[in-house]
């Protein structure tokens, strides 16, 4: 009897979208589907820079780019809104719009500060069709390309350049708000807002991070363009071309070497956490943002193996939560890094740094027998099971189980099938109602069919 449930389960499920079950098609490499996106119709491409575009900018700059993603909330600076907001980073006058150039390099670089990273990573196809799409929400697609800004030659830095630089520093009063050393403490610092009235903070030149770069270069542009939507005005007028490389000599002067990581692994942690502003997209301790899963979950269930991994490249294990529009970049974390923040969860999910796992538990084949039927009925409409059990792209919201004794600590499993709401307010599983002898033997299935699967694969 119980066989004839189980092929009629089985074959119900196989046959609920009129196609044979089989493991969805893996995604074409990212460069592979760029190249295609550019050979395209020119809706095509379209459609897949906005795809991009949701994937790896709307956390912060919302879907529709008016700067109002999930982290945005505790955002400071806020995330520009590309629809209303002036931007800042250009090699243009003031008041007029970047180049396509301009765009490019920001997204390749990043804004060294802030919580927005390098995409380096992304093709460069790729990072070409977020740019376009950003210039359709901003409507500078429709405009013609503006002119830059040509700077002379740089004549190279000198005690005598440095010298002036620091007198024009206090003539054109960037003291007021970056202070006499830099250190963005100025009289005036505290009083800085935007545009919007919202406060933002005066740049720290003595870490030697700099929105548009740190070249000598790139710090003159700064001067000469201003930070159109803030206090922070352009000289290009007031500014003679010597006197602005003066200028630029004195400011990254006043960088101030790196310190050095803690020693203490769990404070380096909170500097990593800090430095990379992972709660805009995390919850820790309490606090962050909703783009990414809570970390304070991922502290309780994580196996710290598998979390080294991810940190040193996200990309690799692919996509861990279909349901979340978003991806994680890659931070360029060092191995140094990567222990303090390991640390620092461990800490708050009062474990162990270093947890040797567990020898492979057995489990009863009943158990087993019992937990899969149970498995069909509770948990296809959501789960993935790799190519076991197979489920349609358009059911995944949960992660594949079939990688979970690589992520996970068993004994966390049965804590969260009881009461996903307890262990988390915010998480998506539902109740699944089943005992603790269910529970037990669902994760029996589970994890014995996630271990032959890794076996297998070896």
């Amino acid at each position: 009897m119980y066989k004839r449930i189980m092929v009629v389960v089985a074959l119900s499920w196989i046959g609920c979208d009129g196609r044979d079950a089989k493991q969805p098609a893996a995604a074409a490499p990212a460069a592979t589907v760029a190249t295609t996106a550019a050979h395209a119709n020119p809706r095509a491409r379209a459609e897949h820079g906005r795809k991009l575009f949701v994937a790896w900018c709307s956390g912060c700059h919302g879907e529709r780019g008016l700067g109002d993603g999930p982290a945005a909330a505790v955002l400071i600076p806020k995330p520009r809104n590309f629809v209303r907001d002036k931007f800042k980073i250009r090699s243009t006058p003031s008041a007029s719009p970047p180049t396509r150039q301009d765009l490019l390099a920001t997204v390749e670089r990043g804004l060294p500060g802030t919580a927005m990273p390098s995409f380096k990573f992304l093709p460069e196809e790729e990072r070409g069709l977020i740019v376009d799409h950003v210039r359709s929400l901003a409507g500078l697609d429709t405009q013609p390309e503006p002119t830059p800004i040509v700077l002379s030659k740089e004549p190279g830095s000198s005690a005598e350049s440095i010298a002036r630089g620091k007198l024009l520093y206090v003539k054109f009063g960037c003291v007021q708000c970056h202070g006499a050393e830099g250190r963005g403490d100025g009289p005036a610092s505290n009083t800085l807002k935007n545009d919007l009235g919202e406060p933002i903070p005066a740049r720290d030149y003595s870490k030697g991070l700099y929105l548009g770069g740190d070249s000598p270069e790139a710090v003159h542009m700064r001067f000469r363009t201003g930070l159109d939507g803030t206090g922070m005005p352009s000289f290009g007028d007031s500014l003679q071309m010597g006197d602005g490389w003066d200028l630029t000599y004195f400011v990254l002067s006043l960088r101030k070497p790196k310190p050095p990581l803690p020693s203490d692994l769990v404070a380096r942690g909170q500097q990593v956490v800090e430095d990379k502003q992972c709660f805009a997209c995390h919850v820790i301790n309490g606090k962050g943002g909703d783009v990414g899963p809570s970390l304070d979950v991922a502290s309780q269930k994580l196996r710290w193996d598998w979390l080294r991994t991810f940190l040193e490249d996200p990309l690799k294990p692919g996509k861990i939560y279909p349901y979340m529009p978003y991806r994680m970049p890659p931070l360029g974390l060092t191995a140094p890094e990567i222990d303090g923040v390991v640390a620092l969860l461990a800490k708050n999910a009062h474990r162990a740094v270093s947890e040797t796992s567990p020898p492979t538990p057995t489990f009863d084949p009943k158990k087993v027998a019992d937990g899969q039927l149970l498995y069909f009925l509770k948990c296809t409409e959501c789960h993935n099971l790799g190519k076991v059990i197979p489920n349609p792209v358009a059911k995944q919201v949960g992660p594949d189980l079939i990688n979970v004794t690589r992520r996970i600590e068993l004994k966390w499993i049965p804590t969260w099938v009881n009461n996903p709401k307890s262990v988390y307010p915010n998480a998506r599983m539902v109740d699944t109602n089943l005992t603790p002898s269910q529970i037990e033997a669902v994760t029996a299935f589970v994890w014995k069919t996630s271990a032959d699967a890794q076996t297998i694969g070896k």
